[in-house]
């Protein structure tokens, strides 16, 4: 069994501007690195095994803050990366956002990577606790796959605060 806590990184300029953030790196606000920190003494009192967080800098710097003190080791993988907006990427996110890009990374692609994630947590973690810092969409599809809904269903699965975190045994 796996002790899953998944988090979101801190709050990044780009959430503020309310722009299609997707796989760029991200910057990290004042109140962003303090969530980080705040996120870290709020997990202080828990051993964790490894700490994985997606490659984008936003969420490596989360873990940085919150967890470099700690001696931990902290695996970065593209597979907990945000969704791939394509053309969208840096663009203002719209009222009404109907029919994303062709180039956009589908909800299709979007499960496939979140089952490979599951699958890599499996393969190498058992009986470990694993901090895993992903991003709002990513984080969205992993709860909906461990809680047996399909994409149509994501929708019910509570969208990630900055830093918050919820705990799952797999």
């Amino acid at each position: 069994m796996i002790t899953l806590y998944l988090t979101r990184h801190g709050q990044t300029e780009q959430n503020l501007a309310h722009i299609f953030q997707g796989q760029m790196q991200g910057t990290l606000t004042e109140e962003g690195k303090r969530q980080a920190a705040e996120l870290g003494e709020q997990l202080a009192g828990v051993h964790f095994d490894t700490l994985i967080s997606s490659d984008l800098d936003r969420a490596r710097k989360t873990v940085e803050i919150g967890f470099g003190n700690r001696n931990i080791p902290h695996i970065t993988t593209p597979l907990l990366r945000e969704i791939d907006w394509g053309s969208w990427t840096g663009q203002p996110i719209p009222a009404t956002r109907l029919h994303p890009p062709l180039d956009a990374e589908t909800d299709e692609m979007l499960y496939m990577r979140t089952g490979k994630f599951l699958d890599y947590l499996k393969a190498n973690f058992d009986g470990q606790t694993v901090l895993a810092v992903g991003h709002g969409m990513i984080n969205r599809r992993i709860v909906a796959c461990l809680e047996n809904l399909d994409k149509d269903q994501v929708k019910k699965v509570p969208v990630f605060s900055n830093c918050e975190y919820r705990i799952f045994r797999i």
